[in-house]
This record gives structure tokens, sequence and C-alpha cells, in this order.
């Protein structure tokens, strides 16, 4: 913008002054910025170095999608930096009561964060496409998922080089009563190209949200799609309406505002709002592009973490020809007599009960229970039979093995 446009510009906004005992706005706040950014910021990155854990050391297969992906959280992680730093030097505040060298800071801030954010929202919609593509193999979904990276990259790489370079020389963004560039796009050569510029970008980003949101919907309509996957789809697709839905209310900020011009110029308070909803909308998409990878493994994990096993606990016992048990019989201690069902073994002299094996003394092979074909199949693996073992049988049940492939 050439001085004498920022001159109007200064003229303006003395011309409609803004009140500077208004009461700071929740979005305004330092606690709230840097609560928010700060917040979902290390969640992304929690996120992202699982991705890169599960594919790079368990799975062992890498792709673009993880280097998409990877080149967004930088960006993110580039832009949120930015943009806390420029809480010092007036974001929250009224930008007219701003010292001039906080003033040329804020501009520098601002030129980064935008610009990083413009790339990262093409980057991050490029590695979900690329993550689609590890699904469709082919057919109609294939090649509606390449179209859509062309069309996104175009996009991107449009959009991104107006926000990198709004004007000439670049440093006459944030510098222009010393210099004389020539801007335009996001280099507010004048208040409306600035406004249109923003609303298309924004607009346009929405619509591609909401592309990238419906395209793998078609997954539902698998017929062999089980419960627990359904489910795990669910919970993305829940993560990816509610990026979309930012993405909205973002876009609804800026039109209300008119990319912070409207009722009156003012960069530093109206952003404010707009700025946490970029943060919100962009570590958002790169949860909800993680997930998917790291998730799997990570329910596997806690699954051998807090063990849960079915027990059934059988007994079987050997009967003889009369119904009675073959192996243990219950005698009374004190009477020599056995004890039927249910009798109680107590008497007044303070009897036991014990365990007896009965032998027959006139036996003339001592050793002749030894050839008892249920005692052969017991010690003889090889013996064959279906005669159930006496005694107690355990059967440990474990959890159903996972059917998420990734």
């Amino acid at each position: 913008m050439p001085t004498a446009q920022f001159e109007d510009l200064l003229v303006e906004m003395l011309a409609h002054p803004p009140n500077p005992n208004e009461p700071l706005p929740l979005a305004n706040r330092k606690e709230t910025i840097f609560g928010s950014a700060i917040t979902f910021l290390i969640i992304s990155w929690l996120a992202v170095a699982l991705r890169l854990y599960t594919r790079l050391w368990i799975v062992r297969d890498p792709g673009l999608d993880d280097l998409f992906v990877t080149l967004s959280a930088i960006c993110n992680t580039v832009a949120t930096s930015f943009v806390l730093i420029s809480v010092k030097y007036g974001l929250g505040r009224h930008f007219l009561y701003l010292p001039v060298p906080s003033m040329t800071k804020y501009f520098l801030f601002f030129y980064v964060e935008n610009a990083t954010y413009v790339t990262q929202t093409a980057l991050i919609k490029i590695s979900l496409l690329f993550q689609y593509l590890r699904i469709f193999k082919g057919g109609f979904m294939k090649w509606m998922s390449i179209a859509e990276i062309a069309i996104i990259g175009i996009w991107g790489f449009t959009f991104g080089f107006m926000a990198w370079f709004p004007c000439f020389p670049v440093k006459g963004f944030w510098n222009r009563i010393t210099t004389h560039p020539t801007c335009y796009g996001f280099g507010f050569h004048d208040a409306e190209s600035f406004v249109v510029t923003f609303e298309v970008h924004t607009a346009m980003n929405m619509v591609f949200d909401l592309a990238v949101f419906l395209t793998p919907m078609v997954l539902f309509k698998r017929k062999e799609l089980k419960r627990k996957n359904f489910l795990a789809l669910t919970g993305v697709f829940t993560i990816g309406a509610i990026v979309v839905f930012t993405s909205i209310w973002r876009m609804i900020s800026i039109v209300e505002t008119r990319a912070a011009t409207d009722p009156y110029i003012d960069f530093t308070w109206w952003s404010a709002k707009a700025v946490i909803l970029s943060c919100l909308e962009i570590n958002l998409a790169i949860i909800c592009a993680s997930m998917p990878i790291f998730w799997p493994v990570f329910e596997k994990s806690l699954a051998h973490i807090f063990v849960t096993r079915e027990v059934h606990i059988m007994e079987h016992q050997r009967l003889d020809d009369r119904g009675a048990e073959y192996e243990l019989e219950r005698f009374n201690s004190y009477t020599g007599s056995k004890l039927e069902r249910g009798e109680s073994i107590k008497s007044s002299s303070g009897a036991s009960e014990t365990l007896k094996r009965e032998r027959t003394t006139d036996d003339p092979d001592p050793f002749a229970h030894y050839k008892d074909r249920f005692v052969i199949e017991l010690v003889d693996p090889l013996a064959g039979g279906n005669t159930k073992s006496p005694g107690v049988e355990t059967k440990i049940k474990g959890p159903p093995r996972s059917k998420w492939k990734i």
C-alpha cells in the first residue's frame, strides 16, 4: 500500500476511535488465547507423534499422508507461536492505542500467522486425501480423491503465494512508512480487496473441508463393516464434523466484522476470535487425520494393561453303577458309616468329615486300577477316548481380536 493510502487508513481510524474503556471480550483475553492455542497444540502434536510411531515402527508403512500431516503440524506450530507472541504486541487490544513500534511488530507477526495458516489449510486436506487413497485402491472413489488433491493443490498454491507475497517488496507489508510497496489481496491495497480476499479464501476453505469430510462416507455402506469399526468411524467423523463447524464459525466471524474492518477498522481487536478459531480448526483437523492411524494400536495396548478374562470352572466326577462317587466317598469318622448327600457330619463327640478311598482287601492284583481305561486316558495322551477327567477344569476366554486394519 502506498504511503498516502496508509495515511488515509490512519485518518479513517482516527475518525472512528473505539472506546478505550470498552470491556474486554472473552476471546480477546490473554488467558483465553494462550489456553486454547497451547492446549490444542499439545494434543495435536501428541496425535501426530503417535501416528508417526505407528507408521514408522509398528506397521513400517509411511506414506505421503504422513509427510503432509507432519508439514501441517510444523506450520501450525509456527503460526501458534507467532499468535502467542503477537498478544504482547497488541492482539486483543485496540490497534489505534498501540505504540507505533508495536503496530509494525504486529503486522510482521500477522503476516507470518496468515501465510502459515493459508498454507496448512491446504496441507492437512491433501494429507487426508492421500490417506483415503490407502483405502480406495481403485474405481470411482480413487479418482475422486485424486481430483480433489489436484483441485485443493491448485487452490492452496494460489492463495499460499498471495499470502507469502502480499506485497513487493514483501517487507512493505509491515513497513509501509519507509517503503513504497505494491500490494494486493492480503496485502491490503484497499479495504474492499482485502475483505474480498479473506472472505473468498474462508468460503472455499469451508467448502473443501465439507467435501473432504463427505468423501469417505461411502464406507458406511459396506455390508462387512463390523460394529466396532462402525463406532470407530463414527468417532472420527464426529471430530471431522466439529472441524467443519469450526470452519463455518470462523467464516461467520470474518463476514460479520468484514475481516476486522467493520463497524470500524481495528485489526487487533476484531481478529482475536477468528485467530482462536483458526487455531482450533487446524488442530482438530490434525487430530482427526491422525486418530484412525494410531487408535487401533493404542486400543490394543490398553487391552493388555486392563486385562479382562471370562473364567468358567466346571467339576467332573466319575460315578459307579449305583450313581455314587467313584473316587471320593464321604464317611463319618466317628461311626465309620457312609454319609448320604446332604447329611450332617456333626456329632456330640466332635467328629469331623474326612475323605477316604475304598479299597478291596481281597483284590489279587493291587495295581489293577492302573489298567482301568479311565486312568489310562488320564496318564496316556495317546490313549484317546471321550471320557471327561475328574476334578476341576478351567477355561479362560479372552476378548476378541481386533478387526482393525491400518
